[in-house]
């Protein structure tokens, strides 16, 4: 995983619960090698991501599950400032939503040695509604229902989303119906 994530969740932990509780974090977690501090285009084991997100949810008494979409909301406006380039000329959520597999992770390809971004493929279904297809090893899906609810909020248009297949239910990949208004 590259660090750029680790930072997005170290953002979190700072802005929402304290410089105190993230320090906490880096005393307990268990990381894979002295590793501190996390720094962007680096790769680290996704098993340190997950420690610190474990961690942080004991500590805030949140499950992991609501954490990462938590992370997902909070995340988007951050790389919506930070790569403004990637929403130019774009008016709607499914039109951001259909270029980040094709352009957006293409990008982070180039940009990022060994990234391994996750496969997002949005497909129309009628003017109004989409099927978004998640695939990762790392099964964050949860993270993908927190950037849609932030890429909705950053363009002012309430999307609907129901999970229809998951792979944590040992689909090969998750699928999403979506319903703009």
């Amino acid at each position: 995983m590259k660090g750029v994530i680790f930072n997005l969740l170290e953002s979190l932990i700072v802005d929402k619960f304290g410089d105190e509780i993230l320090e906490e974090i880096y005393a307990e977690a268990h990381f894979s090698a002295d590793v501190l501090p996390f720094v962007g285009p680096e790769s680290y084991p996704d098993s340190d991501w997950f420690a610190m997100a474990t961690l942080l949810s004991e500590k805030i008494n949140l499950p992991v599950d609501d954490l990462v979409y938590e992370l997902g909301k909070y995340m988007f406006p951050v790389l919506a400032d930070r790569y403004p380039v990637f929403l130019d000329n774009l008016r709607s959520p499914l039109e951001f939503l259909k270029s980040v597999n094709d352009v957006i992770h293409v990008e982070v390809d180039k940009l990022f040695e060994q990234s391994n971004p996750p496969l997002i493929k949005v497909e129309d279904v009628n003017h109004n509604k989409a099927r978004l297809r998640y695939y990762s090893e790392r099964k964050l899906c949860k993270l993908v229902e927190g950037l849609l609810d932030g890429v909705a909020d950053y363009f002012g248009q309430k999307i609907s989303y129901s999970h229809q297949q998951c792979m944590r239910d040992g689909a090969r990949e998750c699928i999403l119906h979506l319903q703009f208004s």
